[in-house]
């Protein structure tokens, strides 16, 4: 497989590092070329053979013999690398021009471009990674919190492929069961079809329930919390808005009206990303033309928000000024909160709504908390083990789907060679996880989403 690859991959190449002003610039080659590229630019400043994973000085020269940097260069040779492939860095002064200079070089001696994640690709194909290690690349790097990057490193490290691997031998063998029943021709007693089953019950679909369950606990974690603030004008949602991000973000006025389109921050709470949302005052009749489209916005909002905060204001309850019904608000995903209790306490109307003061903090630490209880369901927010992401979630539905299928064929008595059919299109939803029979356009779609140089 690696010597094919080899045969019909070209060498590429790309900036491993961020482009901009910075200490050091990496330039990443893998490929069957890689070394003699890396030979046609770098000058090592002693002569010698190059050793594995030993980092050589030296300067990166231009064609024609033009001195472009000193730099340091180091040859990974394949299958111990990360692609699979020969590799190699060079590791040159930061900067925008001089690192575009070096990858200049680099391409004119031989290397291709590489596309965005064609390096984490080549090692999925090599093997070095199974396609959910490989998306745990991009994750980690994308990450924008320590939950999103503590799970990210544990798909990496395989921690889903671990405990996909059991659930796959579980099936396997149940279809290597029936398939020699078919083939021989022997029927299963009654006592051996009900441990099969219980065998498939206990070993399959349990594990993929719990998975299931997994990512949908972990998807704050993974993905973040979507938050967004809602209520009457005036009743201190920009205020309260200030106080959750920590920072001095939208406009405060005693003025009602004054925030007439929404306005999103990220913060990050409990090693959690969320990001808030303060949406325009609602009201039962727009005053004008600009508030109708103003609260159009925050009503979409609110339907795309995880959860929303219904936002009262203490002061005006307590002098007589009615609040209006909420409006559609996401069900079994709505907070109310009483603001402005350091000018009246919440009413004793209030039910287990949350009281706080926005100006002076109080109760923004239980607000939070129970925020982030209703988010993920947790007393004590903390990620599972390993949280499955959306295409792994579909997957693994599906593979359930098939065995409830299995379970309820074998039950009523129908056909094996129907169950065995099912079991394979179990076997085969759970393998596109890890990448086994994962369709081309799924692979493109999947490393398209990656940066250079990944």
């Amino acid at each position: 497989m690696r010597a094919l690859w080899q045969r019909v991959s070209p060498t590429i190449a790309a900036l491993a590092t961020a482009p901009g002003l910075g200490a050091v610039s990496i330039i990443r080659l893998s490929g069957p070329e890689a070394l003699a590229v890396v030979g046609r630019v770098f000058q090592p400043a002693q002569a010698g053979p190059w050793r594995p994973r030993t980092m050589r000085l030296g300067r990166i020269m231009a064609p024609g013999g033009r001195l472009l940097d000193e730099a340091l260069a180091v040859w990974f040779p394949g299958p111990r690398s990360f692609t699979g492939e020969d590799c190699c860095e060079i590791q040159g002064h930061g900067g925008p021009v001089v690192s575009a200079l070096a990858l200049k070089a680099v391409l004119e001696a031989g290397a291709a471009l590489a596309e965005p994640g064609e390096f984490t690709r080549r090692a999925f194909h090599l093997g070095r990674l199974d396609l959910s290690q490989a998306e745990a690349v991009a994750e980690l790097v994308a990450a924008r919190s320590e939950a999103e990057a503590w799970l990210a490193a544990r798909q990496l490290a395989g921690g889903l492929s671990a405990q996909i691997a059991p659930i796959r031998q579980a099936l396997f063998s149940a279809l290597a069961e029936l398939t020699a029943e078919l083939d021989f021709g022997d029927d299963l007693a009654p006592q051996d079809m009900d441990d099969w089953r219980a065998r498939l019950r206990a070993d399959g679909l349990l594990p993929l329930e719990k998975l299931l369950a997994d990512g949908r606990s972990g998807r704050p974690f993974r993905e973040g919390l979507r938050l967004a603030l809602a209520g009457a004008p005036n009743v201190g949602k920009s205020s309260l808005f200030n106080a959750l991000i920590g920072a001095d973000r939208a406009l405060v006025s005693p003025v009602p009206g004054t925030t007439r389109d929404y306005i999103t921050a990220e913060a990050v709470w409990a090693g959690l990303a969320v990001e808030l949302c303060d949406t325009a005052g609602l009201s039962p009749a727009p005053v004008d033309d600009l508030d109708a489209r103003g609260q159009e916005r925050s009503q979409r909002q609110l339907a795309q928000a995880d959860l929303a905060l219904w936002v009262r204001d203490c002061a005006a309850e307590a002098q007589g000024v009615a609040d209006f019904e909420p409006p559609s608000l996401p069900p079994g995903r709505t907070l109310t909160v009483w603001n402005k209790i350091d000018l009246a306490g919440p009413p004793e109307s209030g039910g287990e709504a949350l009281a706080v003061s926005a100006r002076t903090g109080q109760g923004l630490p239980e607000l939070k908390a129970a925020i982030l209880k209703l988010a993920t369901g947790r007393e004590n927010p903390a990620p599972p083990e390993v949280a499955p992401n959306l295409r792994h979630q579909a997957a693994l539905a599906r593979t359930a789907q098939y065995l409830r299928a299995v379970l309820a064929a074998s039950e009523a008595g129908h056909p094996p060679d129907i169950w065995a059919l099912e079991l394979k299109e179990a076997l085969q939803a759970l393998d596109i996880i890890c990448g086994q029979t994962t369709p081309d356009d799924i692979l493109k779609e999947i490393f398209s989403r990656f940066c250079l140089g990944k």
